[in-house]
């Protein structure tokens, strides 16, 4: 039989005296729980976070040739241009020389171009045909090695005008009559 005291009656407003001794001993028994359990929660975001951490770092080392790839051909692409121009101004221009391009404070992108005449090049005709070969280089940063080459060989055509003293030396016309990617 119960005692008196736990069975009477709660005055209005208050829990009965054994649901509060109930609550009391169901607290007493998770006493500690807390820290164990954010401690097992901490472990598990910070797996996760490793993980992604982990396949981030892995991503970028996989893209990096591709876009070192990438950018090497668009050195090639650059030094192309470079020399139509060269050449549009000056029909006696030379190759490029291997050159730091932009110009970066590691100095990690080059160009350069090799330059032949095909047709008509010791007269001074309306047209010349020429045969550029433009290379894109990325080098380690800060050192000589060379890390990615990408070249471009192309034919182009450029068609001369203008008259008086000086005929055939403004550039009309530029046709791309090849254009091919040069593997090793």
């Amino acid at each position: 039989m119960r005692s008196p005291t736990t069975l009477r009656r709660p005055s209005a407003g208050s829990a009965p005296t054994w649901v509060v001794a109930l609550r009391t001993s169901a607290l007493r028994r998770e006493d500690g729980l807390a820290l164990p359990l954010a401690m097992i929660v901490i472990l598990i975001l910070s797996a996760l976070m490793l993980g992604l951490a982990e396949t981030t770092t892995s991503e970028l080392s996989l893209a990096l040739p591709a876009h070192r790839d990438i950018r090497s051909i668009y050195l090639a692409q650059a030094a192309l241009e470079h020399q139509i121009y060269l050449l549009k101004a000056n029909k006696d221009a030379v190759a490029i020389a291997l050159t730091n391009y932009p110009v970066t404070t590691g100095q990690e992108a080059w160009y350069r171009t090799t330059l032949t005449c095909l047709l008509n090049c010791a007269t001074n005709f309306e047209t010349r045909t020429w045969r550029i070969i433009a290379t894109g280089e990325i080098h380690q940063t800060g050192g000589p090695a060379v890390l990615q080459t990408r070249a471009i060989r192309a034919v182009v055509e450029i068609h001369y005008g203008g008259g008086g003293a000086t005929p055939f030396q403004q550039p009309t016309k530029v046709f791309n009559v090849r254009w091919e990617e040069v593997y090793p």
